[in-house]
């Protein structure tokens, strides 16, 4: 399997994948960058994104919970924004209770963020440590700026040919607000380093186990020895191990269920030998699938 490929068919990209999502609007967009605006009604779970720009998730009413590849977990709700750095794969979860969610997306242009940078540099040139690939923000400043965009388009007012104006102003209030952070973030952004996927997330998915553990570690954006590192710590045991456990579980549900045949039992969970995968099972289970399926 191809891993560019399924990577396409499992991710959300974003700012480009926004267009076809019917929840969410854009604004403006203009000289590369955007403003979107989302209204949530129903449940949306588990939806996986990559940003593809430096981005701003400003929430206006409600609540979303975003998790990190660390499986760090961060709840957004009124008032409260994160400012993503590029190259950043998450999963948003929204569970409606009361409130619909409604939120802002914001996505910086390259160029308007080195802009911005050589204009605080003139004033202040400390060096910066960053700190992490995102930064929460929380201030009625942001809240404000984000006001007054409301107003505007509650006003008919055209936002094409300020936007840049309006996202340098919003970087200068965050600067304002986080300081040398914020510079930090920013610069790292720049760099635009490879995407780590949220590992419990991306192998909690059956359609994985079809995968050798070096197409998983290029799928988790990792190097292979990155990979098996990350891997032992959460699940305390080899990549290897993990996989055939998992194959073998997966392989007696589908043999229990009674629907498929051993050979495309054995292909859906990665064996090509068919052989192979009777030894693996009857290893596993004291039985080969053909005598478990006759139990069922």
């Amino acid at each position: 399997m191809e891993i560019a490929s399924y990577c396409q068919r499992h991710i959300l990209v974003i700012p480009q994948a926004l267009g076809a999502l019917s929840d969410v609007s854009k604004v403006v967009s203009y000289n590369g960058s955007s403003l979107y605006f989302k209204d949530l009604k129903q449940d949306l779970i588990d939806v996986e994104f990559y940003t593809n720009q430096l981005c701003l998730v400003f929430v206006e009413e409600g609540s979303e919970t975003l998790t990190g590849w660390q499986n760090n977990q961060i709840t957004l709700t009124e008032g409260q924004g994160i400012l993503l750095c590029q190259g950043q794969n998450l999963h948003s979860d929204f569970v409606k209770s009361t409130q619909d969610l409604k939120a802002w997306l914001v996505f910086f242009d390259k160029a308007l963020i080195e802009r911005f940078l050589l204009s605080i540099a003139v004033s202040e040139n400390r060096p910066n440590t960053p700190t992490g690939s995102f930064l929460t923000v929380e201030h009625t400043a942001v809240s404000g700026f984000f006001r007054q965009l409301s107003s505007y388009l509650n006003h008919e007012i055209r936002l094409d040919n300020m936007l840049d104006c309006k996202l340098t102003e919003l970087l200068h209030v965050l600067y304002a607000v986080c300081g040398q952070e914020l510079r930090a973030l920013l610069q790292m952004s720049e760099l635009a380093l490879p995407a780590k996927r949220n590992l419990y997330r991306l192998l909690e998915q059956d359609h994985v186990l079809k995968l050798s553990v070096s197409d998983l570690a290029k799928l988790s954006g990792r190097s292979l020895s990155g990979f098996q590192r990350d891997f032992k710590q959460l699940y305390t045991q080899s990549p290897k191990q993990w996989l055939i456990k998992k194959r073998m579980e997966y392989a007696n549900r589908l043999v229990s269920q009674g629907q498929m045949c051993i050979t495309n039992v054995a292909l859906e969970v990665g064996y090509n030998n068919v052989s192979h995968f009777i030894k693996a099972y009857k290893s596993t289970f004291g039985e080969t699938p053909k005598q478990q399926a006759l139990k069922s």
